[in-house]
Parts: structure tokens; C-alpha cells; sequence
């Protein structure tokens, strides 16, 4: 239930109550009984996160991170020669029908 606050004129006392959604009376002052009114506050609401700030949203002319400078690409070293694999026999085995 959410918690709203209340002030009575009549001895100028201010109090908090919880009530629930759409509840039409108001309720009496606590001190004298009399007739309160509803202070209205503004949400209590926090924007964690990027993206909530006029700078956030807008798109600048400049980039703000530098591209990376191209990688120099040199011929590969000749290796060395390595033992040759294993050939397939020449004659493959026969299949049965």
C-alpha cells in the first residue's frame, strides 16, 4: 500500500498514512480530529543505468573511441620440411556385393 501524507489546517499538524489505491475518504487528524487534506509529493524514483540524460541519448559527430590502427601483416617463415604422412594403399579392399 502506498503511503501518503496528510495536513490538517485546523492545528497544522502534518502525519503519514498507508491506505490503498483508490480509497476516496480522507482520513481525520490524529491530533484533533478534524478535517485533513492530501499533500501531493513527487515519486520516489531512481534511474540507475545510462541512458536517462539528455547526453545519454544524443549522437555526437565525433566517435569516442579512436578506431584501432591496422595490424602489419608479414609473409610466414618457411618452415621446415616434416616427415611426409602415410599414403592410402594403392589397392583398396574389396566390397562385398
Amino acid at each position: 500500500m502506498p503511503t501518503y501524507t496528510f495536513h490538517c489546517d485546523k492545528c497544522n499538524v502534518s502525519s503519514e498514512q498507508m491506505l490503498p489505491l483508490g480509497t476516496k475518504t480522507l482520513p481525520p487528524c490524529p491530533t484533533c480530529k478534524g478535517i485533513t487534506r492530501k499533500i501531493v509529493k513527487p515519486p520516489m524514483v531512481h534511474f540507475k543505468g545510462s541512458g536517462f540524460y539528455k547526453t545519454d541519448s544524443t549522437k555526437n559527430s565525433t566517435p569516442s573511441v579512436k578506431p584501432a590502427k591496422p595490424i602489419e601483416s608479414k609473409p610466414a617463415d618457411p618452415k621446415p620440411a616434416s616427415t611426409p604422412a602415410p599414403s592410402a594403399p594403392s589397392n583398396p579392399a574389396p566390397t562385398k556385393p
